[in-house]
């Protein structure tokens, strides 16, 4: 780095400098989070429309004394910069490098870990409300944006913190964007004369709307909202993608997730992969399903893009409903669907369904609606880390009665699946991960009618032992089998209802590996020692999955390397489990 931002280790060193070097050090950061995303990839869009609210918070708040909270933390770039992370920010979302999100652990400037939205507002009326009991001073800034005011977690924050009379600072980072445009009223209210009383009747006092790009502005502002004794908003509008063209060209997404990309010959490029995602290769069976069925419609939390959906939002615009960044309601949206007599699909990622748990248990199976969740980025997802690995949904929708769960090996299962899924009548899952597809193997044949239990990848007369796996996992056990005449490989295919019979055959033999890319903890393993259990059978099993830890950001194939999630590693299993070495 050089310049303005060379000379900025903390936000001490921005609170001196000259006022007027200031719109220089917001042309540097631009320039800086450009460079780094360009390098290795990262959320773009939000953080460039943030600089100049994010250079502001730090010249009024003295951080870490003064608590700073962003929403999620993608549009925080700046923040890192400032904060003395800048020699490391070529690093961002690599193994052991500056985390994709933010986090106390990295930094005492981080106030929160937060990779989903609308925790901000919540935690900071917690963090302010337990230093005055403590008495410990200071300000506390929650920043909200980028869809965070489409869910129901930031107003029940708002309801409380302005009923508390607490001077809690909320800054609206407004860029009418979550990942793509944001849906709904209330942004659309946001940018009415009615923002004033929407938040007023809330409680607070209302500052703006201010143009969250003139620094002086923003300044004046934000000096007034800390001298408050009750609870403020202060209302920022800004651009999502501020100063880099091709960000803001980007209608889609104003440039939310560009890059790895770089200019050549005075255009941008950008690398691409040529190969299909499960992503893209389930939003194709989708719509052949809705083409088909006009029962079948879409839902999703402002996952338009991630779920590969826009696509069938131009094709069905009335029949693709994105909610916006609001898992609960898009589930009970969709028991209310499928209530009417539709058969609504819930595109969603894995580590959003785990917020809206109660409603998958109270408003969908609990009465039995025939909801079909397609539950992305299932597994490891890589770069965006721990608070987005898809690790759990195995062990937390088992237990639920009544809810089906398969698990495609390769894009050519997803067809039959979704359509039985949709045939069944009851809550299902379809669990795919966040990766490109592979051309389907030799051993394994697409089946065009409907998946029936557990499918044999290979079967072995008189088998020493098998290795069952859920989902692609089964490419890595057929290679790992290859070399190995007596081992079987079993698809277990469903982690609910489990086939039985095929794998009482595995137990047969004495030896079974299970092995799962989610935690090993209450997944399937645990359910297939379960039966074993019940049947009174006692082979030597031995699981492989997460283990009971949080997986960090990193590359996921590594991280299937290093958790012997990859063919060398289940080989390995399986030899130390036939040779009887403890399991440690």
């Amino acid at each position: 780095m050089a310049g303005v931002l060379a000379r900025v280790a903390s936000p001490s060193d921005l609170r001196a400098l000259p006022e007027a070097e200031l719109p220089r050090l917001c042309e540097e950061l631009r320039e800086a989070i450009i460079t780094v995303c360009g390098r290795v990839g990262g959320h773009l869009g939000a953080s460039l429309g943030a600089v100049e609210l994010i250079v502001a918070l730090h010249r009024v708040f003295h951080s870490p004394s003064d608590a700073l909270l962003f929403d999620v933390g993608h549009q925080a770039y700046a923040h890192k910069l400032l904060t003395g992370r800048g020699e490391r920010m070529h690093t961002l979302r690599q193994e052991g490098g500056i985390g994709p999100f933010l986090d106390p652990r990295e930094s005492p400037h981080d106030a929160l870990l937060a990779g989903h939205a609308c925790t901000a507002v919540s935690a900071a009326l917690g963090l302010l409300e337990g230093r005055r009991q403590l008495g410990h001073r200071g300000h506390v800034v929650a920043v909200v944006g980028d869809g965070a005011l489409t869910g129901g977690l930031s107003f029940e924050g708002l309801n409380n913190a302005g009923g508390s009379h607490l001077p809690l600072v909320v800054v609206v980072n407004d860029n009418q964007m979550s990942i793509s445009a944001n849906v709904g009223a209330v942004p659309a209210l946001l940018r009415t004369r009615n923002a004033r009383a929407f938040f007023e009747a809330l409680g607070f006092t209302y500052l703006g709307p201010v143009d969250g790009h003139d620094l002086s502005a923003l300044v004046r502002a934000l000096r007034e909202a800390r001298s408050a004794s009750r609870p403020v908003v202060v209302h920022a509008m800004t651009q999502k993608g501020r100063g880099f063209p091709p960000a803001e060209a980007d209608e889609q997404t104003r440039g939310h997730a560009m890059g790895p990309y770089e200019w050549r010959d005075g255009k941008l490029v950008r690398s691409r992969g040529g190969q299909r995602t499960f992503s893209e290769a389930f939003a194709a069976v989708l719509e052949e399903a809705m083409a088909k069925d006009p029962r079948v419609v879409a839902v999703t939390p402002a996952m338009l893009e991630g779920s590969a959906l826009t696509g069938l939002k131009r094709r069905f615009p009335d029949r693709v409903h994105d909610v916006g960044i609001a898992e609960q309601h898009a589930v009970t949206f969709c028991a209310g669907l499928a209530a009417a007599g539709a058969r609504p699909v819930c595109a969603i990622y894995s580590t959003f369904l785990q917020r809206a748990y109660d409603q998958i248990i109270h408003d969908v199976c609990l009465p039995g609606l025939p909801v079909v969740f397609a539950v992305d980025r299932a597994g490891l997802v890589g770069a965006d880390g721990a608070t987005h690995q898809g690790a759990y949904d195995v062990s937390f929708l088992r237990p639920i009665p009544g809810m089906r769960q398969w698990a495609p090996v390769v894009g050519e299962d997803l067809g039959a699946m979704l359509q039985a899924a949709l045939d069944g009548g009851v809550p299902a899952v379809l669990r795919f991960p966040r990766g490109t597809l592979v051309p389907l193997p030799p051993e394994l044949r697409a089946e065009p009618t409907s998946p029936t239990g557990a499918r044999w990848l290979r079967r072995v007369p008189d088998a020493r032992l098998t290795l069952v796996t859920l989902g692609p996992l089964g490419l890595a056990a057929l290679e790992a089998a290859r070399e190995e005449p007596s081992w079987s490989v079993l698809d277990a295919r469903s982690a609910w209802p489990l086939d039985e019979a095929a794998l009482l055959e595995a137990a047969a033999g004495g030896h079974v590996v299970v092995a799962e890319e989610g935690t090993v903890r209450g997944g399937l393993g645990s359910a297939v020692l379960e039966l074993y259990a019940a049947a009174g059978v006692t082979p030597r099993v031995r699981l492989v999955g997460l283990p009971d830890r949080f997986i960090p950001h990193g590359d996921a194939r590594t991280q299937r390397a290093e958790l012997g999630l990859d063919a060398a590693g289940l080989r390995r299993a399986g030899q130390a489990l036939l040779r009887g070495e403890v399991l440690r």
